[in-house]
């Protein structure tokens, strides 16, 4: 068996495990909802969310600041799994986009199977809490979560082929500023959710969902990392020809 072949099966069983401990993963995230919500929102999956304020101040349950420690942690276990795994940067980084990709699909899945919620792709979602409320359909995280996994499987295949991944700075800055559009979205009607004071005042009830701002920067990042791993592809060839 040649060394590349030795490499692949490698690269496929790590694939394995992360991908096993993401799904893994999501379980328990799913486990941690139900009974945030069962405490501190009387097991409600649906908005308003059953918040107050005081002397103009957001009464906090001190079980939410908890909640917010989680949500990085859960974040720094996906780095530290996929850091783990991976050999060098671009598949620690391509580890990273499947683990966390896998991760929120399956909570989905295991959100279905545990509560029977979500109703459909369009039900309303709060993600998670920090820095603003991300609120949005669950088709939204959903359709990031799919081209973060495949993303990651595409850079992983061709770092495993030896292929040379070339990424531009101006590469990152395009994407992370698609990246910060799609999260201006989320957080687009965070003064509603949380009901800050306001005359007429907020309802806390989602109002449509800011796809205007969220697809054109969706579909420019996903054609646009297609066009540079294509671009990628064709630079490796042309130079071992």
């Amino acid at each position: 068996m040649s060394g590349l072949d030795v490499k692949s099966r490698e690269t496929s069983w790590r694939w394995i495990w992360v991908v096993t401990f993401a799904a893994a993963f999501a379980w328990v995230e799913m486990a941690v909802v139900l009974y945030l919500h069962e405490i501190c929102f009387s097991g409600s999956l649906s908005f308003p969310l059953p918040l107050a304020w005081k002397n103009g101040e957001l009464v906090v349950n001190h079980l939410m600041r908890v909640e917010f420690g989680r949500e990085i942690a859960a974040f720094l276990i996906l780095a530290a799994v996929a850091c783990t795994a991976g050999r060098n940067l671009w598949q620690k980084f391509a580890f990273f986009l499947i683990a966390f990709g896998v991760w929120d699909i399956f909570f989905y899945i295991w959100m279905r199977l545990g509560a029977g919620w979500p109703e459909n792709l369009l039900t309303w979602n709060i993600l998670y809490a920090l820095p603003l409320p991300w609120v949005a359909p669950v088709l939204a995280p959903l359709l990031i979560a799919f081209a973060m996994a495949a993303a990651g499987g595409l850079i992983l295949y061709f770092e495993n082929k030896g292929h040379e991944i070339r990424w531009r700075w101006f590469d990152w800055i395009i994407m992370f500023g698609c990246a910060s559009l799609m999260l201006a979205a989320f957080w687009w009607d965070w003064k509603n959710i949380i009901r800050v004071p306001a005359d007429p005042p907020n309802t806390g009830i989602p109002n449509p969902f800011a796809w205007w701002l969220y697809l054109p920067a969706y579909i420019f990042s996903v054609g646009y990392f297609a066009f540079r791993m294509r671009q990628n592809v064709k630079h490796w060839k042309a130079n071992q020809a």
